[in-house]
């Protein structure tokens, strides 16, 4: 009740959101510029907010940095309903992502605090599950209640919805006691990038050429599917068929990686999405398309959580493990924050099958790191 409940709700909410806001945008009369701009801002606050999510945790524990994190949800969602102001969108939308920065990073922390070592990679996985399940529900139904009641309401609707999370943490989450003690600050962050510096550069680099590729295919299948003349029912469908695999498989996944370790998931996670993507310029048609996404979805499924299930034990092995997942986070993030944004000057300097094979090659670097510089961090208890 404390994790999953409020992850698949804040999954509805925030992937409607992220689908519904650049319409509402639109719809308002600013210009496409704008909408990127302000969907940009909640990347912007996730990444500000990273580093000192940690901090919060180190200092006051998970359940008041959940509990904040959820309530800039809420801020934020209100704000959006309640205006149409260009600077106060702006601001609605850094509150979103500082929001969901501080949930994501206390839901990791709390589970590394409350689980015991053989059971961590089945409690990720099952609360990646069910964020992908959120993430699959949440634009159709953000869609349709916009479409009957107006973007207002829907927003209103996904407000509520952080308050429903906020109540099941405040009455149904452990009050963990930090464990930092003196270094339960900025300095402890210096600490852990002294203390982690080998970790950070090789298992986070490798952490970041897979949340690159993952962020990066939701950009190249839907532009592939356009180059080779599919209409958007179709690229829908193989969309939709690609995540079905995907999302069936979290469960299978967490039960792996507990009982035989991470690294053989991060590894063949990794290097399908390379492989994956490394095909794509060959498409020619509906099938081969729906072929490479399959593959593209079995990806995603081996590595289900396994960025956060790495993050979660290594981070059981340092006195600041705030601070540690803080910057763990933040490599992540950054991957799936300069996605767009590579694939975008890749297709406009030279071609999209250039920007996939560019994206497939990091792949392939970061499988080759994680394969023989990356330790298994599963350590028996």
């Amino acid at each position: 009740m404390p994790v999953y409940a409020p992850s698949f709700l804040n999954a509805l909410s925030q992937m409607a959101l992220l689908i519904l806001l650049p319409l509402y945008i639109l719809e308002l009369g600013h210009g496409a510029a704008f909408a990127a701009a302000v969907i940009g801002m909640r990347g912007i606050g996730v990444l500000l907010f990273d580093v000192p999510a940690g901090v919060l945790v180190a200092r006051f524990g998970d359940k008041p940095v959940l509990v904040g994190g959820l309530a800039s949800i809420l801020t934020g969602t209100v704000l959006l309903a309640a205006t149409t102001h260009p600077w106060l969108l702006m601001l609605a939308a850094l509150l979103l992502g500082l929001g969901f920065s501080a949930w994501t990073l206390g839901r990791q922390s709390y589970v590394a605090d409350t689980c015991a070592t053989h059971e961590i990679g089945r409690a990720i996985a099952v609360m990646a599950g069910l964020q992908r399940a959120g993430m699959f529900v949440g634009p159709v139904a953000g869609g349709v209640l916009a479409g009957y009641a107006g973007y207002p309401v829907t927003f209103l609707v996904g407000a509520a919805i952080a308050l429903a999370a906020g109540i099941l943490v405040l009455i149904f989450a452990e009050n963990v006691t930090p464990t930092a003690g003196q270094d339960a600050g900025f300095g402890g962050t210096a600490a852990v990038l002294r203390s982690h510096g080998r970790i950070f550069a090789t298992a986070g680099v490798a952490a970041f050429s897979l949340q690159l590729m993952r962020a990066t295919r939701e950009v190249l299948v839907p532009l592939f599917g356009a180059s080779v003349g599919l209409s958007v029912t179709q690229i829908g469908l193989i969309y939709s068929l690609s995540s079905a695999v995907d999302m069936s498989l979290f469960y299978p996944v967490g039960i792996w990686v507990d009982r035989h370790g991470r690294k053989w998931n991060a590894v063949s996670s990794t290097l399908s999405f390379a492989i994956a993507l490394a095909l794509l310029p060959w498409v020619a048609g509906y099938y081969s398309l729906l072929a490479v996404a399959l593959l593209l979805g079995i990806a995603n499924g081996l590595g289900t959580g396994i960025v956060m299930i790495m993050g979660a034990d290594i981070s059981r092995e340092t006195e600041h493990r705030g601070q540690f997942l803080g910057v763990w986070r933040l490599i992540g993030d950054a991957g799936m924050s300069v996605a767009p944004l590579a694939t975008g000057a890749l297709v406009n300097i030279a071609s999209l099958a250039a920007a996939s094979l560019s994206v497939a090659a990091v792949g392939f670097v970061g499988a080759v790191m994680m394969m023989t510089l990356v330790p298994e961090t599963l350590r028996r208890e």
